[in-house]
């Protein structure tokens, strides 16, 4: 690895350790406002999701940087076979995620005295069906995509 490339790469490693330090803080502060019944909730939540996106990118950066990009097919195929599962694991984790916050939201709002707290874990599900909706909308374009070009 060439000496630009290792400082390149440790700047990338400490940006990503300190935007998953700032992630974990916002998190908790973010549960401190769901728990404690302060109104900071969407604020936190819409941080969260920018550090988590921004902690995945400089992660995916740091990751690339010094690989050398084989063209041999069986790495592609591998690599392809891999994300398509990973995009299926993930599929799978949003959706019972979506359930699970609109179920414990609605046993929430069952209760009384909890309907602030419900009403954001049911918008959090439903954000997150939303998002399964999505990427069953991408998967069925890229389908067509491939379909029309075969």
């Amino acid at each position: 690895m060439k000496k630009n490339d290792k400082k390149r790469k440790t700047k990338y490693t400490i940006s990503t350790v300190f935007f998953l330090i700032i992630t974990i803080i916002d998190m908790v502060d973010l549960y401190n406002d769901i728990f404690n019944g302060r109104g900071h909730t969407i604020k936190d939540l819409v941080w969260l999701v920018i550090l988590i996106l921004v902690t995945l990118g400089n992660y995916y950066l740091m990751k690339d940087i010094g690989t050398i990009d084989d063209d041999d097919e069986r790495d592609d195929y591998v690599q392809m076979k891999t994300d398509s599962t990973s995009y299926h694991i993930l599929e799978w984790i949003i959706i019972i995620a979506s359930v699970a916050f609109s179920a414990w939201g609605v046993i929430l709002y069952s209760k009384n005295g909890n309907e602030q707290l419900a009403f954001v874990l049911i918008i959090i599900g439903a954000v997150l069906s939303s998002i399964w909706i999505l990427t069953i909308i991408i998967n069925f374009i890229i389908w067509l995509v491939n379909y029309y070009k075969n």
